[in-house]
C-alpha cells in the first residue's frame, strides 16, 4: 500500500474505551464470524480489496450473495491477478463496482467498512475477497466498531478517501468490452505460468477446488443442492421416490431373499427408474453378484446390516472392516457407494458419477481413482462429518428437512453432471 494510504488507515488502530471496540481477529473462524454477523446487522458495504478470488469456490461470496444492503466495490487488478469470473459476479451484484487505476499506483488495500445509521463496523488487515483469505491462509485483521461521532473523525476522513479512490481519477466502471479484453490477458498469464512450472497464490486458488464444502453451513450447502440439481434439470423430489423406494422395497435389515426379485435387483443397482445416484448395473459385474453369485448374498447382507447400525458420531473402525468385505465380493466403492447412499442417506454418498468423483478429487487433493477404495471413500466421509452443515440442526422448512435428513447423500445433486460435459 503506497505511504499516503497507508498513513490514512493506521489511526484507525486507535479507539476510544467509550466511544468504540476493536478487536484482533487472527484465526479464520474469528474472522468469518464476526464478518457473517455484520452482514446480518448492517445495511451497507464499503469494500476496497486487491484481489478477488473464482467465485466457483463459493466462500466467502455467498456472503456478499446473502448480505441485504447496499454493495460498493472498489477492486484491484494488478498483475492481473484478480479473477475474471468475480468482476463479472460482482458486476451483477453489487450496486457499484469501480476498478482501481493500474497507473495511479498498486491498490493493496483489504478494508470491508459496514455501516448502517450512525452505526459502523471495519475490517482492516490482510484479507483479500478469496477462499484463502477468508478460510485457510494466514491472516490478520482488526474490527474497529462503534458510532459516527467526533470521536469517529478518521472513519469519517476514512470514508472521504474511498470516495476519492472511486472518482474518475483513480477508478473506472467496467463495461462487457473492458471485461472481455482483461479476461483475455488473464488467460495469457495463466497459460504462462503453467507452461513455466510457476504457480502463483492466485493460480493454486482457481484450481484448488470446491473446498467450500469442508466450511460450508446448512444454508449454504443447501443452496448448491439446489442449484446444482437446477443446473442440470434434475428433480429432488425423484430422488427422493429412488431413497423411499429403497426404504419401503428393500428395507433394513436386509434379507438375501431380496435379490430374487427383478424390482429390487432394480432398485438396489440403479436401473431406469432408479437412476438418481448412479446406476451401477453398468458394468454387470454387480449385476451377476445379486443375480447368480447366492453363496456370497450371505456376506453381502451381513455387511450392509452392520453397516447400517453405525451412527454419528462415526466408528471408522468397524466400518472399513465391513466395507473391505463388501470390496472383497469384487466391486469397488464406484458401487458400494451408491448402496451405502441407498440404506442411510444420512451419513454416506454415492461416488458412482465420473463427475461427483472427478470434483471431489480436487477437495481432497487425490487421484480421482482413490474414491474407489476404502481408505479414500472413508477420508471423504471424515471431511463430510466434520463440516458445519453436516451437524447442523434439524430446518423449519418442511422442504429443506426432508433433504437434510437425507443430506449425506444429497451431495450427488451438487457435483453431479452429464458425462459430455
Amino acid at each position: 500500500m503506497p505511504y499516503g494510504m497507508l498513513r490514512t488507515v493506521l489511526p484507525l488502530l486507535r479507539f476510544s474505551v467509550t466511544m468504540r471496540t476493536a478487536k484482533l481477529l487472527s484465526a479464520h473462524n474469528q474472522f468469518t464470524s464476526e464478518f457473517e454477523r455484520c452482514c446480518r446487522d448492517y445495511k451497507s458495504l464499503q469494500m476496497a480489496v486487491a484481489w478477488c478470488g473464482d467465485p466457483r469456490q463459493t466462500l466467502p461470496y455467498k456472503h456478499l450473495n446473502d448480505f441485504r444492503g447496499k454493495i460498493v466495490a472498489l477492486i484491484g487488478y494488478a498483475f492481473n491477478q484478480t479473477h475474471p469470473d468475480a468482476i463479472q459476479w460482482l458486476m451483477d451484484k453489487v450496486s457499484a463496482i469501480r476498478i482501481f487505476r493500474k497507473e495511479k499506483g498498486l491498490f493493496h488495500p483489504k478494508i470491508y467498512l459496514f455501516t448502517s445509521g450512525d452505526r459502523y463496523a471495519l475490517f482492516a488487515g490482510s484479507s483479500n475477497l478469496t477462499y484463502g483469505g477468508f478460510y485457510e491462509n494466514l491472516e490478520a485483521n482488526v474490527l474497529v466498531e462503534g458510532v459516527l461521532s467526533k470521536v469517529a473523525a478518521d472513519i469519517l476522513e476514512f470514508r472521504r478517501l474511498l470516495e476519492t479512490w472511486r472518482s474518475p481519477e483513480f477508478s473506472f466502471t467496467p463495461n462487457k468490452e473492458w471485461l472481455r479484453r482483461y479476461r483475455r490477458d488473464h488467460k495469457r498469464d495463466r497459460d504462462t505460468l503453467r507452461e513455466c512450472g510457476i504457480k502463483t497464490h492466485a493460480f493454486e486458488e482457481e484450481n484448488f477446488g470446491p473446498n467450500w464444502l469442508e466450511k460450508a453451513d446448512w444454508q449454504t450447502y443447501y443452496q448448491e443442492v439446489t442449484e446444482g440439481m437446477k443446473k442440470y434439470h434434475r428433480d429432488i423430489k425423484g430422488f427422493h421416490r429412488v431413497l423411499d423406494a429403497a426404504s419401503q422395497h428393500v428395507p433394513l435389515p436386509w434379507k438375501t431373499f431380496y435379490f430374487n426379485d427383478s424390482e429390487t435387483r432394480r432398485i438396489i443397482g440403479g436401473v431406469k427408474p432408479y437412476g438418481p445416484l448412479g446406476n451401477v448395473f453398468a458394468s454387470g459385474k454387480f449385476g451377476r453378484l445379486l443375480k447368480h453369485r447366492k453363496k456370497s448374498w450371505g456376506t453381502l447382507v451381513s455387511a450392509i446390516n452392520q453397516i447400517a447400525k453405525l451412527n454419528s458420531p462415526m466408528r471408522w473402525g468397524p466400518l472399513e472392516s465391513r466395507l473391505r468385505q463388501l470390496v472383497g465380493l469384487g466391486n469397488t466403492m464406484k458401487v458400494w457407494g451408491r448402496v451405502l447412499a441407498l440404506i442411510r442417506p444420512d451419513l454416506y454418498c454415492s461416488v458412482s458419477s465420473e463427475a461427483v468423483r472427478r470434483e471431489l478429487a480436487k477437495t481432497l487433493k487425490v487421484p480421482m481413482r482413490r474414491f474407489e477404495d476404502v481408505e479414500g471413500y472413508i477420508r471423504l466421509l471424515k471431511l463430510l462429518h466434520s463440516s458445519p452443515w453436516f451437524d447442523s440442526p434439524k430446518p423449519h422448512d418442511e422442504e429443506e428437512a426432508a433433504v437434510w435428513r437425507r443430506r449425506v447423500a444429497f451431495m450427488d445433486g451438487i457435483f453431479w453432471a452429464p458425462k459430455n460435459q
